[in-house]
């Protein structure tokens, strides 16, 4: 595991990076020597970069894909409070998509902004899985709507509201993918002791919050997530890897229509204590 690279021409010693580790295995510097996280404590760094994030003379950097570290100004990241509200209350589950695909470069810097969602212990396990053929994510459409005809009939709790959207599905509609050209999965490592998919949802919903400053549109894949965790068929077609399952998918594409307004929410419910 990596330590701490120190310059200890700009390090003044404030030892801000060891009060605010979270594992505290920094240890803090001395009249002669700077911070520095011991061998036996290497083992124990998870990654979160706090050290290096805070310092105010960044004077060190976690000896960890150095060449990916971002240094910015202030006010370069400063976003007004006005503009940001805006952007995220005009956000819309989008069913009508053109036809024509989203470049797969313009895909990549969107999963590049949601790769930086946080995780559990910053363990990072979400791992992606893009569909990006549309006939294939027909197919996978298709395949949700086997599972659901498999339900029909039996105690499964979807099972009463089934039939609307298979009868839709068999006259020409899409009401699994909304005739979108890509999906997108965040999947994570399965555990058959806990079934927690926070990360995956956090990850997708920079995703979803990031994709309309790229002109890209998406909707939550919820049809499909529900039919992976039972339905062989579709599990055997998006083929993970062992030990993995689907946290959640969305499908997306180009918006084929344009927000005018932002529609009204209920009244803030809050209680301060």
């Amino acid at each position: 595991m990596p330590n701490i690279l120190v310059d200890k021409e700009l390090c003044n010693r404030c030892n801000l990076c060891a009060s605010i580790c979270l594992m505290g295995i920094i240890q803090p510097s001395s009249d002669t020597d700077c911070p520095s996280i011991p061998a036996a404590n290497e083992g124990n760094c998870m990654l979160c970069g706090h050290c290096e994030a805070f310092c105010p003379k960044q004077a060190l950097v976690l000896d960890y894909l150095r060449e990916e570290k971002l240094s910015y100004e202030e006010e370069d990241s400063r976003v007004a409070p006005e503009n940001l509200s805006l952007y995220m209350r005009k956000r819309r589950s989008i069913r009508h998509f053109k036809p024509e695909p989203v470049d797969k470069d313009t895909i990549g810097k969107i999963l590049e902004i949601a790769r930086y969602a946080p995780s559990g212990g910053n363990s990072q396990t979400v791992q992606w899985l893009v569909i990006y053929d549309t006939e294939e994510v027909k197919r996978i459409a298709s395949l949700t709507v086997e599972w659901m005809r498999s339900i029909q009939g039996t105690p499964h709790p979807l099972s009463p509201y089934v039939a609307h959207i298979i009868r839709g599905w068999d006259l020409g509609l899409d009401p699994i993918c909304c005739k979108a050209p890509h999906l997108v999965f965040a999947h994570l490592p399965y555990s058959e002791f806990i079934d927690d998919r926070t990360d995956a949802v956090i990850a997708l919903s920079h995703f979803d919050m990031a994709a309309p400053a790229f002109g890209v549109g998406a909707c939550w894949a919820g049809f499909i997530r529900m039919a992976f965790d039972s339905y062989e068929p579709l599990r055997e077609a998006l083929a993970l890897q062992d030990k993995r399952m689907i946290g959640y998918g969305l499908f997306f594409g180009y918006p084929a229509l344009q927000i005018r307004a932002v529609p009204r929410r209920k009244t803030l419910d809050v209680v301060f204590r």
